[in-house]
């Protein structure tokens, strides 16, 4: 994930707009009938008014205000409050209601609503202090979720996060809740694409509509039993909630390394890298399954992200399969060039490895202790699994451009810089010009 974080870092509407409508007027009495023949010229007030026993109504088109005795009569219209727990708790449902139905526009309201709906509704009344629901901005996910979503628990939660869970008669209502009183840690540079959350002072929650997810919360379940002294937030459950999928994981406190890098001294960043080298050493020495196909430890296959991503539609079983599936997306090369580029890639033996796959500052956690320090936390690993020893290096300058000036590539851990592997990363780079997905 890319952007800035804050201090304390994870380190892991109404839309419809009040429309007035000409509503038919089908109390007015037929031109004949007893009520209008009833009318005498005495009881006949002037236009707007209407006589009703002793008082008199100002008709002003939403609302009946009665006149009071005293007091000039003027037009009066009482404006709805928006903002109680009940009005929002309803924009709400209609903001859910609206997608639903764009979806499928013969859906059943009824069903769509949800049995409890009327009892809902009732206690938001009963209760003025309960907040259902908040107003967020459209490029922020809770503006997207709705209670009339069905959700999932894909992996167990955990009993820290089921103890947060239980505000709503459901899952999916006390969901809505928790994110509305979370704090916001990180947001994805596109509107409603990814963002993380501290749910409380041990635990974030990440929500993505990316089902990369999945292979997240496998592969930091795979570290948690083969390799527990590696640093990443703990597995706490996965849930599918509507079209996206949520995380929950222990908070690993800290700075960002991308946030901290500026105002680190040269030894500093030296032994910065020398603790990722030792980590990334260890991480890579993990024994790589028999008979297992590369890519995520869940078997759902290889990913390769660059400005976008792109993922195998065949199971990839050896070194040579995955460079066939890294050569395959061209925008027009020729097999001439493939077939060059493809030739000057050195031909011994490669490893596959445990791999973060997105390896950035942005991505390792930092914690100063006196002049120290250290790295307490690696987070973001939806592009993680075993892959070519090359490819940690290949991915870790994604980012790095002709002009960058961010001397982090100076610094790169020993294991998994392009040192390493210069023609591999060199290949790459002229390549990846010609990709679909770059």
């Amino acid at each position: 994930m890319g952007g800035s974080r804050s201090e304390q870092d994870y380190s892991l509407r109404d839309p419809n707009k009040g429309r007035k409508r000409k509503i038919p007027d089908h109390d007015a009495p037929e031109p004949g009938s007893d009520l209008a023949d009833s009318a005498t010229p005495s009881s006949k007030k002037t236009c707007g008014e209407l006589a009703i026993g002793t008082t008199t109504l100002k008709q002003t088109g939403d609302v009946k205000v009665p006149a009071l005795a005293g007091v000039p009569s003027k037009n009066r219209l009482l404006k709805p409050n928006r903002k109680t727990p009940a009005a929002k708790w309803n924009s709400q449902m209609m903001s859910g209601l609206e997608a639903e139905l764009l979806k499928n526009p013969e859906a059943d309201i009824i069903t769509l609503l949800g049995p409890r709906y009327s009892q809902r509704l009732k206690s938001f009344k009963g209760n003025r202090n309960t907040n259902p629901a908040r107003a967020f901005p459209a490029k922020d996910i809770r503006s997207i979720l709705c209670v009339t979503d069905e959700a999932t628990v894909l992996s167990e939660l955990e009993p820290e996060v089921t103890s947060l869970l239980h505000n709503g008669d459901c899952l999916s209502e006390a969901i809505v809740y928790l994110l509305a009183n979370s704090e916001v840690l990180y947001e994805g540079v596109s509107a409603a694409s990814v963002m993380v959350f501290r749910v409380n002072e041990g635990i974030a929650l990440k929500v993505t509509h990316s089902r990369s997810l999945v292979t997240e919360y496998a592969s930091l379940a795979y570290l948690e039993e083969h390799l527990p002294s590696f640093p990443t937030p703990g597995p706490l459950g996965l849930i599918k909630f509507g079209i996206f999928y949520l995380l929950f994981t222990t908070l690993v406190p800290g700075l960002t390394l991308e946030k901290a890098w500026p105002s680190l001294a040269e030894d500093q960043k030296h032994s910065i890298s020398t603790q990722l080298d030792k980590l990334f050493s260890d991480l890579r020495s993990l024994p790589f399954p028999e008979n297992t196909p590369l890519g995520s430890v869940t078997g759902a296959g290889c990913i390769d992200g660059r400005q976008r991503v792109r993922t195998n539609a065949e199971p990839i079983l050896n070194v040579a399969q995955f460079e066939d599936f890294i050569f395959f997306a061209s925008k027009g090369a020729t097999p001439v060039y493939i077939n060059f580029l493809r030739s000057l890639i050195p031909t011994y033996p490669q490893k596959c490895v445990f791999t973060h796959g997105d390896l950035r500052p942005a991505n390792i956690i930092v914690r100063q202790s006196d002049t120290t320090w250290n790295v307490v936390g690696v987070v973001d690993w939806e592009r993680s699994g075993f892959y070519p020893e090359y490819w940690e290096a290949v991915k870790m300058t994604n980012n790095l451009f002709p002009g960058d000036r961010f001397d982090w590539y100076e610094y790169l851990p020993r294991c998994v810089s392009a040192i390493q592997y210069p023609i591999h990363w060199l290949v790459d780079r002229v390549w990846d010009a010609n990709m679909e997905n770059s």
